[in-house]
């Protein structure tokens, strides 16, 4: 049987799964900067209702025991991570006086 799209505790958070399930932190930073605050704002306040519950349901599980919908959900937060600045501090998509800069962040693998 196939992983649903979050556990099952989390389906209020689906809608923006399209949106804000991303790979990486320069995906999150790019959908930021294109998103209106509405947008952000709505996706800000889903994830600031039930983000303890996250957490902990999260904790809760080994890395390696994640299944594909607690994966999506971890990227969520991630996401909503990068949005809450937008949100909660700036009140604008760009960072104030940096206009509509986007930056790239490089992981390198140690050898």
């Amino acid at each position: 049987m196939a992983d649903s799209i979050l556990p099952s505790k989390f389906r209020e958070l689906e809608p923006f799964v399209e949106k804000w399930d991303l790979p990486d932190i320069n995906s999150r930073y790019r959908q930021r900067l294109e998103s209106s605050m509405d947008d952000m704002q709505l996706f800000n306040d889903a994830i600031v209702a039930c983000a303890e519950d996250v957490k902990t349901y999260l904790d809760g599980k080994k890395f390696d025991e994640y299944t594909d919908a607690d994966r999506r959900l971890a990227r969520m937060m991630f996401s909503f991570a990068i949005v809450a600045q937008s949100v909660q501090i700036y009140k604008q998509p760009a960072v104030p006086d940096a206009g509509n800069r986007m930056f790239d962040a490089v992981m390198e693998r140690k050898l």
